[in-house]
Order: C-alpha cells, then structure tokens, then sequence
C-alpha cells in the first residue's frame, strides 16, 4: 500500500508539470493556427517533431542504464559525470540537427523550416541538462522538485510567443518561445538537483562516457526506433502532401500525444520499486505487474471514451475554427490507447529484466511496419491512413512484447 502511494505521488507531480505543459502547448497550438492557419501549423508542428527526434537521441537511456548505481552511497560523483556526458553528447547533437536540416530532401520543407531549425535546436542542450536533472529525481523519487521551474518556465514561453505573434512575427520565428521555456527550464531543475548532490558542476570522464555508450545502447536503440516509428508518419505526410494537410494531422497528434505521457509517468515511479522488486521477492514482483495492467487498461479504456466524445470540442477549443480533420484524426488515434498504455509497462519489464537484444528487435520489426504502411497508404488516404496505421502498429509492439516475455517466462 505505501508503494503504491509512493507511485500516485510521483506520478501526480509528473503530471503536474505535463499538465502545465501541455495547456501552454496547446495555447501555443492555438495561437498559431489562428494567426499562421494551416500551412503556417505545419511547419511549426514539423519543425518541432523534427527537434524531438533529438531530444530522444540526447536521452540515449542513460537515465535507465545509471537508475539503480544512482540509489547507491557514492551516487554525486556518478550524477555529475552523466551531467558531463550528456554536455558534450547534446553538443554533438545539435551540430547533427542543423547538418541534416540542411539535406532533408522533400519539398516540403521550406527555408521556414530550415531557420525554425536554426533557431530551436539549443533546446536540444538544454532538454538533456533537464533530463540529467530528472535521472536524480526519479532516483530518489522526488519529482515534485521538477513541478517548481514549469510554473516560470511555460508562462514566459506562452507569452514571449503571444507577443511575437501579435507583433507580427513570421511562424518560424515563434519557435524563439520555446527557446526561452528551455532555458529556464534546464537551467532551474539543474539547479534544485543541487538538492541531492553538494556540486552540479559536469566531470567530464571520457572512460565513463565511453563505458556509458557501450552500456546503455541497446535501450537507446530501441528508444531511438521507437522514437521514429512514432513520428515517421509525419515525414512521410509531408512528402506527399502540403503543410496545411501536415498541419491538420500533426493538431490531432498534439493532443495525443499529450495523453501518452500518463503511462510514461507511471512507469517512470513503477520501476525504481520494479528494480528492487525483482531481486528480493519475484513472487511480488508479479502480483505487482498484475496490479499495474489492470490498472492501466483501466485507465486507457476511460481515456479512450473520453478523447473520442470529446475530440471535437478539444480540436475546436484549441483552433477556433477549420481543422475539422484533426478531429476525425484524434478520434482514430484514441484507438490506441490501450495498446500504448500496455506496452509501456511491458517495455519496462524487458528493461527490469534485461531483455535488451529483443527490445531493439521488437521495435525494428514495428519500425518497417509502420514505414511500410504508411508508404503504402498515406499517398491515397493521406492523415486518416496516419492515424490508423498508428495504432495497428502499437498493437502489433505489444503483441510481440507479450509474446516474447511469456517465451522467457
């Protein structure tokens, strides 16, 4: 019973920050589709699922790998020379997203795109300066240090981007607004993790760098996989079709995408517990994961019935007016739900059991599947396609991820 409260706890605090997020997302969403339409929408949309893409790369499973040496004794000097891996890997990183930027072949995009690009891709830095700070708060399971920045930080992102809206600035230039979110964002969590350790000063240990490359691969893999099967189909939509059709898909998956945090949260409290679980009391570990499904399908099932009456007042809420493919589009990307919902708490399982040469399996075999259908289908049924292709796909992941683990039983 105290574990389980101790994971509401985490996850509320989590969700917490992802809800303040995600209503300064959404405000943003709806000032630019206001003031840029459709086209304007997706090239910001793109712009930003592009920069995503990196944030994912900066991860790296790093946070995963080093979970439990950071609950031993000896955890500031370990945390300290992550913060350091991580500078120099983001660093590297942005200088690959401004190369690639440069070389995207579809027409779509624009030298909007490219200077969005430009201008945006710091958040990559500061992204992995807050995910360091984070891999110490999930340790210790005190996210509620990571609610506190999010009240400064999404405020002054909404309004630098409303007044440059107002000001009449062009769309690629309103993703400077998220460039100052970032900036408070990593900059504060970095420091109140000076709560835990008595420097936040990077080691920069090259042998511990390499070491952790080597180590934390395979879940990178399949975090990087996953990472692109998830958002491939935005790419690919832009290939054969316009922004403004990009734009309409890209609303729906906003507020989707926003829902998929839920699981997440909940693991990200469930696995230090799953960590300790599995090596003391196997018998409690599985009562433990029995609780977590139905607990999840649960909560899935009513967050499905939810979005999909609600679909058009969310998208209409958010837009104004127009857009009204975005709610067909949600409406089918609710569908989902429960497989996403699943296969994240059989994701960690894997990950508690060290399962990581199938992980990265799994999701190669979901990533040529979902690019497959995708070319197959979106140049005829266009985001709809999309949509339905999303969820097939995550059904297929889960599917293998049980096979797999009752394979290994």
């Amino acid at each position: 019973m105290k574990s389980l409260l101790k994971i509401y706890q985490q996850t509320f605090w989590q969700t917490v920050v992802k809800v303040i997020t995600s209503i300064g997302g959404f405000i943003i969403l709806g000032i630019v589709s206001r003031n840029y339409g459709e086209a304007g929408t997706g090239v910001f949309t793109l712009a930003l699922t592009y920069l995503t893409f990196f944030y994912i790369f900066s991860d790296f499973g790093f946070n995963a790998h080093l979970l439990g040496k950071l609950q031993e004794k000896n955890y500031p000097i370990i945390w300290r020379k992550l913060l350091g891996a991580r500078i120099l890997w983001s660093i590297l990183l942005m200088a690959l997203a401004l190369f690639l930027a440069g070389f995207l072949p579809m027409a779509s995009f624009s030298p909007q795109f490219r200077v969005a690009v430009i201008l945006g891709v710091i958040t990559i830095f500061f992204y992995a300066l807050n995910s360091t700070a984070n891999s110490i708060f999930q340790a210790k399971l005190k996210y509620e240090f990571g609610a506190i920045p999010v009240l400064f930080s999404a405020p002054a992102g909404v309004i630098s981007i409303i007044l440059m809206a107002k000001a009449g600035f062009p769309v690629q230039m309103i993703i400077l607004g998220y460039v100052l979110s970032w900036i408070i964002y990593g900059v504060s969590t970095i420091l109140l993790a000076s709560k835990f350790t008595k420097y936040v000063t990077p080691i920069f240990d090259i042998k511990f760098t390499k070491l952790l490359f080597t180590g934390s691969w395979p879940l990178a893999a399949t975090l990087v996989l996953n990472t692109i099967y998830f958002r491939l189909d935005a790419f690919i939509l832009s290939f054969y079709h316009p922004s403004s059709v990009v734009g309409v898909y890209n609303t729906a998956y906003q507020v989707f995408q926003a829902v998929l945090v839920l699981p997440t949260f909940i693991m990200n409290s469930f696995y230090p517990m799953m960590l300790q679980t599995i090596k003391l009391n196997i018998a409690r570990f599985g009562y433990q994961i029995r609780l977590a499904v139905l607990g999840l399908l649960f909560c899935s099932v009513g967050i499905l019935v939810l979005t999909y009456i609600l679909s058009p007042l969310v998208i209409k809420l958010i837009t104004g007016a127009g857009f009204a493919g975005s709610v067909e589009s949600l409406q089918i990307l609710s569908f989902g739900f429960p497989a996403y919902f699943l296969s994240a708490l059989a994701l960690w399982i894997m990950v508690a059991k060290k399962m990581y040469k199938e992980m990265v399996i799994i999701y190669l075999v979901g990533l040529i599947f979902n690019a497959l259908m995708n070319i197959m289908f979106i140049p005829k049924y266009s985001y709809i396609g999309a949509s339905w292709i999303t969820g097939i796909s995550e059904y297929l992941i889960l599917m293998l991820q049980i096979g797999i683990l009752y394979l290994r039983k």
